[in-house]
């Protein structure tokens, strides 16, 4: 898949730019090397593998960016405004 290949190939920048092993973003990240190699080279991992190796780079923030807490129902909205709701007669 040609996401996870260009996904793999900017984990493995972002790693060098940091200046740090493959070895050691992998013990940081309490994964494997090979986990790790299988991530930059494209393959599939775990969602947790790739949210533990963001946080190590410094990019646990993009998440939030790529997935936005949602927003808030009218519902919700009305509870915490602390207004009863009303019946129209």
């Amino acid at each position: 898949m040609k996401e996870l290949i260009e996904l793999g190939e900017r984990v493995r920048q972002q790693r060098i730019a940091a200046g740090i092993k493959q070895r050691e973003l992998a013990e940081r990240a309490a994964i494997s090397p090979d986990t790790l190699s299988a991530l930059e080279n494209g393959r599939s991992v775990s969602t947790e593998t790739l949210v533990r190796v963001l946080r190590e780079l410094g990019w646990a923030s993009a998440l939030e960016e790529l997935l936005p807490a949602p927003a808030p129902s009218p519902i919700e909205l009305q509870k915490l405004s602390g207004k009863q709701r009303q019946r129209v007669r």
